[in-house]
């Protein structure tokens, strides 16, 4: 199940560290722009993304890419497609951080890329177990659109909603029964897989107060969910704690 890791404070900002279930396939991806040295090019799972850039894993092949050099794509998400480029913000465990080399043009494509019409057109019912997943204790809907939207609502062991998560590009936003709504901003997001389990490491920093901003954007997504995915009675309930 989500797990609370810690907490830390500090005079300037508050981390929040935890532990969600994970998905094991993704379908967005970024395909590099192959030079005239490569033989192949290497195709990268998005593991998140912003508007200002994403996160990228790879599991197979080598790549040869450092901190501070450039590289160019295709982004990739069942038919939809966008060539971007950018520059290599990190490289660790597995992973690329990739900052997006900005453009009137190239917002303007992503922000259709990633428009709340489109997320929801991806966003696919894992709590339906089509897939056999096993689900947490108390985990009653999870949906997820890829690397962009995640969203979790729990239950009380007897009924009824006790507290929500929604991970949407790179902003957090959680409902829980007794607290109420806060907000937050993922600053690092690593696999924790162990034989029995598929689990992904967060690290967010948690807002002196619920922003507003963050909140309408999930409004935004939630409103806009199919029934079929999420019960209408839960959807209206996230909807309300939202302040909608």
């Amino acid at each position: 199940m989500e797990r609370h890791l810690s907490l830390i404070k500090t005079d300037y900002q508050e981390l929040e560290k935890r532990v969600f279930p994970r998905f094991p396939f993704g379908f967005m991806i970024f395909k590099e722009e192959a030079s005239s040295e490569q033989n192949a090019k290497i195709v990268f799972e998005v593991k998140d993304i912003s508007l200002s850039g994403m996160q990228l894993s790879f599991r197979d092949g080598v790549h040869n890419y450092t901190q501070g050099v450039n590289i160019v794509g295709n982004l990739q998400w069942r038919g939809s497609s966008i060539k971007v480029m950018g520059k290599v913000q990190w490289v660790r465990e597995g992973c690329i951080g990739m900052s997006f080399e900005s453009s009137i043009s190239f917002e303007e494509k992503m922000r259709s890329f990633l428009s709340f019409d489109n997320i929801v057109a991806h966003i696919k019912p894992l709590h339906k177990n089509e897939l056999s997943v096993e689900l947490p204790n108390n985990l009653k809907y999870w949906l997820k659109a890829d690397g962009v939207l995640e969203i979790f609502v729990w239950e009380h062991t007897s009924s009824g909603i006790s507290r929500f998560q929604i991970l949407m590009m790179e902003h957090f936003i959680e409902w829980e029964e007794g607290i109420g709504l806060r907000t937050g901003r993922i600053m690092t997001q690593r696999d924790l897989d162990t034989p029995l389990s598929l689990e992904d490491e967060f690290v967010f920093h948690i807002d002196e107060g619920a922003l507003q901003d963050k909140i309408d954007m999930a409004l935004g997504v939630v409103r806009k969910i199919n029934t079929e995915h999420l019960p209408i009675e839960a959807r209206d309930f996230l909807v309300y704690k939202l302040g909608g």
